[in-house]
């Protein structure tokens, strides 16, 4: 079994603190064996992240993906090597991620303040997985409700930290069976047939409120375009 968090954010999110390097030296300091960078609308964390991990962290498997902003809420390509707009209707955004050879996966799918697309769901929407155990909930409802969905549509179930600072990588993740195919198109495969199951836990409370203070108040978060003006 691999644990995989398919939900991380990296600075290019340009609400996160975490470069991709500090992103890796952390999964290997938690034991992960895989991660995905799923920054908002763009895929350029993810290219940094598998880039530097091929040259020094071999270890760890980085699948490229990316959360794009649909007409309806969010939805994250996972396995999307190409950028794919933001404001699309989510079932044609859909349609570009199976069409780029990505799965489609709902994250945090009934938290209405985060964009949570299940609150404004199509019933044409093809969907491969759902998040049923996303780290950044402070209710569990949220959860429960993801996990009763995910039942009843038969959907593969993922967990993800939605980690937007170091220290909540890896608080919720995915075990993903490959029956040995530890690679990106084993882990793709074995989502698309549901051999994986979500584990983990919520992150702090008070680490949250900790990261919203120095975002709102301290406005401590690079601009992306600063940041990558710096690579």
């Amino acid at each position: 079994m691999l644990k995989f968090d398919h939900h991380i954010h990296s600075v290019y999110s340009g609400d996160s603190r975490s470069t991709p390097r500090d992103i890796l030296n952390r999964a290997e300091e938690i034991g992960l064996d895989a991660i995905a960078i799923s920054d908002h609308n763009t895929i350029r964390g993810s290219q940094i992240a598998f880039k530097i991990a091929r040259e020094e962290y071999k270890k760890i498997i980085v699948v490229p993906s990316i959360e794009i902003s649909t007409d309806k809420g969010h939805m994250i390509g996972l396995g999307v090597t190409e950028n794919i707009p933001p404001g699309l209707s989510a079932i044609e955004t859909a349609d570009r991620i199976h069409s780029n050879g990505g799965l489609v996966i709902i994250p945090h799918p009934f938290s209405f303040y985060r964009h949570g697309l299940f609150c404004n769901i199509d019933p044409n929407l093809i969907v491969d997985g759902v998040e049923t155990k996303n780290a950044r909930y402070i209710a569990g409802r949220s959860n429960k409700l993801s996990k009763d969905l995910a039942y009843k549509n038969r959907l593969a179930t993922l967990g993800g930290s939605d980690s937007h600072f170091l220290k909540s990588i890896g608080d919720a993740y995915t075990e993903v069976n490959t029956y040995g195919n530890h690679s990106i198109s084993g882990i793709l495969d074995a989502i698309k047939h549901k051999h994986c199951t979500a584990v983990g836990k919520r992150t702090s409370t008070f680490l949250i409120a900790k990261e919203v203070f120095v975002k709102k108040v301290l406005r401590r978060y690079p601009k992306r375009e600063d940041y990558v003006r710096g690579m």
